[in-house]
């Protein structure tokens, strides 16, 4: 997260399946997992390329992630994407395999390396097809994660998730606290800091500055003046009266729509904060309220700087995906 080009660019392409000097990449995830996190319930990914063309690509990639990261099998296996990546789409080739990723998972499920199995980034029509693709074969599925915040709920987001939660599919909201936005804590003047100070990248901080006090361009595109300082004051107003932080009011307001948020913390601090979120619920009329202020505002939270809720960053560019 707030990575620059530079480095970002390396490790997409590897992501590609393409030779890349691995000492660009700091080490995967999963193999750190594995030495930090031992006994944790564990959810990773399969990411669709144009090289894996067959559903034994998506067993052999589960097979390979249990070895990283030391189980027998894994909790949740998840599709990262729709089969977006077409590099030859400019001269009218296009090669969607989503289906052939469905049979991939249904195998790891019936070999028992996954316990589960999700996807991410899926609309409300793809959705459904993969659940009775699934289904044919007998296999849940049980979680699809998307992008779903106060400052997430067009272009698909909030009706995709009240279809899972027609189909019985739960649905797993990244960036609930939209990179910290809806913390209330984020400011102009600190991230521009952070930017001298080489802790965050220049494109990230441009953008959430863009949210913070308006302005146009970057990820954020057009934000009026003043960008969310009014519904941040909505979510103040109610965390106040409930003596609870604005982070938590916005992780649980992401749980009364009937997701869970998948919320990050790189602190203790902000661990306990997310955990104050639990054993409570909003009141309606408080949704309400929410739902009101977050109308109220002509803009979308759309990511910041390379980490964006619609695409992926592959190399050559980016590739995106729609819900609605």
């Amino acid at each position: 997260y707030g990575a620059s080009p530079p480095p970002l660019t390396p490790a997409a392409l590897a992501g590609l399946g393409l030779p890349v000097d691995k000492s660009y990449l700091g080490g995967d995830c999963e193999s750190n997992l594995a030495e930090w996190g031992r006994g944790a319930t564990v959810a990773t990914k399969f990411t669709p390329t144009p090289w894996r063309r067959q559903a034994s690509d998506v067993v052999d990639a589960a097979r390979g992630s249990c070895e990283r990261l030391g189980v027998d099998s894994i909790d949740l296996y998840q599709l990262h994407m729709p089969d977006i990546i077409q590099p030859f789409r400019a001269f009218g080739v296009v090669d969607r395999k989503d289906e052939i990723y469905w049979d991939g998972l249904a195998e790891a499920y019936k070999s028992g390396l996954v316990r589960n199995v999700g996807v991410s980034n899926y609309g409300g029509a793809l959705l459904e097809r993969a659940q009775e693709h699934l289904a044919r074969q007998g296999v849940p599925l049980v979680s699809n994660q998307i992008a779903f915040n106060l400052l997430c709920r067009r272009e698909g987001s909030l009706a995709t998730l009240e279809k899972g939660n027609e189909l019985g599919v739960r649905t797993l909201a990244y960036y609930p606290l939209a990179m910290g936005l809806l913390t209330g804590k984020l400011a102009a003047r600190n991230l521009r800091q952070a930017v001298l100070e080489k802790r965050v990248s220049p494109q990230r901080a441009a953008d959430l500055c863009r949210y913070l006090e308006g302005g146009s361009g970057g990820t954020a595109g057009d934000i009026p003046r003043n960008g969310v300082l009014p519904l941040l004051e909505a979510v103040s107003d109610v965390a106040a009266a409930r003596s609870k932080t604005p982070a938590q009011v916005a992780l649980n307001w992401v749980m009364c729509k009937g997701a869970i948020p998948v919320g990050g913390a790189s602190s203790v601090s902000q661990v306990e904060d997310n955990l104050g979120a639990l054993g409570w619920r909003l009141e309606p009329s408080e949704v309400g309220q929410l739902d009101a202020a977050a109308d109220d505002l002509p803009f979308d939270f759309k990511g910041a700087g390379f980490q964006t809720t619609d695409s992926k960053f592959v190399g050559y560019g980016f590739e995106r995906w729609v819900l609605n």
